[in-house]
């Protein structure tokens, strides 16, 4: 974890403690086709859905955002016509990683 950044693992918020520009990237696999998208305050942050047409392929996204103090980001669901679950034991008989995010401070 980057210092300045805050989260409880099997929790959705993540509490931005540094104000500044941020990148962040993410990576969801889901079981059926969906949009997932970036919200800080409960917001939609502006042009950050992404879509997979196919359940078995990653959905992967990535912005800018200016972060101030105590913002709380969040990966969610936008708007997908179904429920979506989350890939396991993809290519392997192992669980895998189904969702990931990676935040990294440019200023």
């Amino acid at each position: 974890m980057t210092s300045g950044i805050t989260h409880t693992p099997n929790t959705s918020p993540i509490a931005i403690i540094t104000p500044g520009i941020y990148e962040v990237t993410f990576s969801v696999s889901g079981t059926e086709p969906n949009q997932f998208a970036l919200f800080v305050n409960g917001l939609p942050v502006s042009g950050t859905i992404y879509g997979s047409g196919a359940g078995t392929q990653q959905n992967n996204g990535q912005a800018i955002i200016a972060f101030s103090a105590a913002d709380v980001l969040t990966l969610r669901n936008h708007s997908s016509a179904a429920a979506i679950g989350l890939a396991t034991v993809i290519g392997g008989t192992q669980a895998n990683v189904n969702a990931s995010i990676v935040i990294k401070k440019l200023d």
